[in-house]
């Protein structure tokens, strides 16, 4: 009998030590991304701390920034938009949340209505084979943070024909078993819990600017799409189960560059929104953003077009809701810290870059002050691009008087006096009141050009003989001390710009 006992006991212990062993190898090499981007989700819900749900694809996730949504308007919030994120995907995603959360509202973008198929691994016919795979990594990032429950069953059968890629959503470990070669000790901090968390509530920002885009014919406000679609049931589930539970719902498109099909999924989904009573913004008509300077390509928002897009929503939210604002009250800590570390990121992402556009269009926010100066003969002055950037940056369009001239050009934006100073061709600035204190600059002869401070004549801030081929300098400087933080030169050939 002992012996029996003794049997199963050491039984037992080899079957929890496995179990363990199991479990932690399973952490190990799963892939990471989705438990990077939604573990916060999991963490504020159980603190009852969501009282809005951003969901939809891509366009959502650099779209809206949950911190800043606090930043400003104190309300809380978590971006689950996917990569990819069809409405089929993102309305299951929303019947996953409701398990673990009760927002008061939840905002859903309607971008790819016009998707008319059912399983993610299947497509439309014809589908090319890379981009069904895409399709189904794309679903990973949404499903992998959520456990196994009959909810994630009835999702994935649902959203996935082929039984062997149900199986690898199901048990990841099928999937993810082959990545030895790829682990690193990030994979290995998940066992102790130390894996860095995505600190936007799931947003992710994009700071490169397009300027260039397609034109596309402009649809009639009564066009719509031609058929109902498998986008369109499952906005019509969406709606429909937020009204069943009494949340309130906001459907929106999100600004982007939108093709006349896009147009037609705009207006579509317009036209449901109406049929259930339900409100709903389109973004590209309400002129949110500048398109020419808030894109990081056609169909994403880069950081100041997300900051205009999530200020739009909660602008919206203050006027047509009764959320609370959260900013004084205590047990909200630490998303005041996130807000401080994404202005101390925003921070330093706006002192260097090395894309003149994506510096020129940080240099918007008034964290820091900057000097640009533009030689007489860049390619700079014939850039529509760049030149547009300039003078959202002066706001003025003083530096068309260099281009008409061939001469040069300076800005002086000082966001600690809140004085912008300029000067195009022969023009001299005297003495001018800055952050740094008085500073003169004078245009000696051409390409030289002198810019000091008046209590330090010898430093010239516009010469270097590191740099004597460069066009272009921005130079940044803090808005309290008129400290220095960076000088960046650029080198313009045609319409690239290339930083020494």
């Amino acid at each position: 009998m002992k012996k029996k006992l003794l049997l199963l006991l050491k039984t037992a212990v080899f079957i929890a030590i496995f179990g363990v062993c199991l479990a932690g190898t399973m952490l190990i090499v799963e892939r990471k991304e989705s438990y990077i981007k939604n573990q916060s989700f999991f963490d504020q819900a159980e603190k009852d701390n969501i009282d809005v749900l951003f969901l939809g694809s891509s366009h959502v996730i650099n779209g809206v920034n949950p911190v800043t949504l606090f930043k400003d308007y104190g309300y809380t919030s978590y971006n689950l938009g996917g990569h990819g994120s069809v409405l089929q995907a993102t309305y299951w995603e929303l019947i996953q949340a409701l398990d673990y959360c009760t927002p008061e509202y939840v905002v859903v973008d309607t971008y790819m209505l016009e998707k008319n198929y059912q399983y993610l691994d299947v497509m439309e016919e014809n589908a090319a084979e890379d981009d069904i795979n895409t399709s189904v990594e794309q679903l990973h990032l949404n499903m992998d943070a959520f456990p196994l429950s009959r909810l994630k069953m009835a999702a994935i059968n649902d959203l996935i024909q082929d039984q062997d890629i149900k199986n690898q959503f199901l048990f990841d470990f099928i999937v993810y078993h082959d990545r030895w070669e790829e682990l690193n000790k990030d994979d290995f901090q998940r066992i102790t819990g130390d894996t860095e968390l995505n600190e936007l509530m799931g947003a992710e920002v994009r700071y490169n600017v397009q300027t260039r885009f397609d034109e596309y014919t402009q649809a009639g406000d009564d066009e719509v799409l031609a058929e109902h679609t498998v986008g369109c049931e499952y906005l019509m589930k969406i709606i429909d189960e937020c009204q069943r539970d009494g949340i309130g719902i906001l459907l929106v498109t999100l600004p982007f560059n939108e093709t006349y099909d896009d147009q037609l999924a705009s207006n579509t989904a317009a036209q449901l929104a109406a049929q259930y009573g339900v409100p709903y913004i389109n973004m590209n008509d309400a002129n949110v953003i500048d398109e020419y300077a808030d894109l990081n390509d056609p169909g994403h928002l880069n950081v100041t077009g997300q900051e205009k897009s999530t200020a739009y929503i909660g602008d919206w939210l203050r006027t047509n809701t009764d959320l609370t604002d959260h900013r004084d009250q205590e047990g909200y800590e630490e998303w005041s810290e996130l807000v401080n570390a994404y202005n101390k990121d925003l921070y330093e992402a706006e002192q260097s870059q090395t894309d003149l556009a994506t510096m020129l269009n940080l240099l918007n926010h008034d964290n820091i002050s900057s000097v640009v100066y533009v030689n007489q003969g860049s390619d700079a002055f014939k850039d529509e691009g760049i030149l547009h950037l300039i003078e959202n940056l002066s706001g003025t369009t003083k530096v068309e008087e260099a281009v008409a001239e061939g001469g040069s050009y300076i800005l002086i934006k000082d966001n600690g006096t809140g004085d912008i100073y300029e000067a195009a061709n022969m023009e001299s600035l005297e003495s001018v009141n800055t952050s740094m204190g008085a500073v003169t600059y004078v245009p000696v002869e051409e390409k030289f050009r002198l810019l000091y401070k008046d209590e330090d004549p010898d430093t010239n801030y516009l010469y270097s003989e590191e740099h004597l081929d460069a066009d272009i300098q921005i130079i940044t400087y803090n808005n309290e001390t008129g400290e220095i933080l960076s000088q960046v030169y650029f080198v313009s050939d045609g319409e690239t710009y290339v930083v020494e």
